[in-house]
């Protein structure tokens, strides 16, 4: 999905913590041609990642929320709040020596005319480059590990937030690190003092493992159940682009009504509570488009959702002995894969 992004004005703070303090500019970025389609497509991605999760602030003392609405009341405030901003985070990553050193990007944008004010940690990586060493006798070319790249455009960003300065709210990308002892979540829990819903992928990783739990129970993991679920997500989500956990539930265990309640159960204390879950397209198309089967004869087999049910293209037969036939049908043409 595209978006109209305008991005209005930008500074950018580097936190290395390789050494003891970060490097805050005095001065924003010139938002020229590529540095401003840099932004957009990043955000772009942002907005569209089904990792995004959205947040609200909690607490009645909160320096981030009090930073930002600071912003959204005079936009003056903007160079001071990021640099506020940049100095917090940085004494969090000093703190715990996990977390990943990046540029930090401050900006006021706005998306689909509402403001926002946008923190995007650009995580270093490791790459090669040339570097030219120019010596009496001439240059000397060599190759070098670069240990400070930015994310390229194509690339995802795996920290961000998108704060709405009219309504409060919160769209957040995170990364859990180590901290003492434990992955957290530093951005949530120490930085930003906010309550966060699941993410996409993480509602459908619910699913996912309640489904396998349940199987595994109940049904011997009947590959047939797990492709059972697969089809009702897909038939759901061409309907209305969501999918109702009751509806899962019903169709999948049918008249079984202990099994159906115990699997709602399960899916309610892992945190899901929402009746109806929209699934974006991607996580659509790439989860729920085909099916994958192992045998234990070690072959693979890989074939469209749409034909599962669909006894003119691939059939299961359960044999007397126990085994199970599968015939693939109507197939013209074979090719190899490598």
């Amino acid at each position: 999905m595209e978006y109209d992004i305008q991005i209005k004005t930008a500074v950018l703070h580097i936190l290395d913590t390789s050494i003891s303090f970060p490097v805050l500019s005095n001065n924003g970025l010139y938002i020229d041609g590529d540095i401003s389609e840099f932004l957009e497509k990043h955000i772009n991605k942002i907005l569209d990642d089904p990792n995004l999760k959205k947040a609200m602030f909690t607490g009645d003392m909160n320096t981030a929320r009090d930073l930002c609405q600071a912003v959204g009341t005079d936009k003056n405030n903007f160079a001071s709040a990021s640099k506020e901003i940049a100095n917090m985070i940085f004494d969090i990553m000093l703190k715990n020596v996990d977390i990943i050193s990046g540029d930090l990007i401050c900006c006021l944008l706005t998306i689909n005319d509402e403001k926002y004010y946008g923190i995007l940690k650009l995580n270093y990586k490791t790459g090669f480059t040339h570097l030219v060493n120019k010596m009496e006798e001439g240059n000397t070319n060599s190759i070098i590990r670069h240990k400070t790249l930015l994310p390229a455009e194509g690339q995802k960003l795996d920290e961000a937030v998108l704060i709405n300065l009219e309504t409060g709210g919160i769209k957040l990308i995170e990364k859990a690190y180590e901290i003492n002892g434990v992955k957290e979540y530093y951005l949530s829990k120490y930085f930003l003092d906010c309550t966060t819903d699941l993410s996409d992928n993480e509602k459908m990783k619910i699913i996912d493992k309640v489904t396998k739990k349940i199987n595994k129970k109940y049904y011997d993991e009947d590959f047939d159940k797990v492709a059972k679920l697969k089809n009702v997500v897909s038939q759901n989500i061409e309907d209305n682009n969501k999918v109702s956990v009751e509806k899962i539930a019903e169709d999948m265990f049918e008249t079984n009504l202990e099994v159906r309640k115990e699997y709602i159960q399960e899916i309610q204390k892992a945190g899901l509570t929402e009746e109806a879950i929209q699934i974006p397209q991607k996580i659509a198309e790439r989860k729920f488009k085909t099916h994958k089967i192992k045998t234990d004869t070690g072959i693979e087999i890989n074939f469209p959702l749409s034909y599962y049910d669909n006894s003119d293209m691939i059939e299961f037969t359960n044999n007397p002995d126990g085994s199970i036939s599968i015939i693939i049908k109507n197939v013209s043409k074979i090719t190899n894969k490598q």
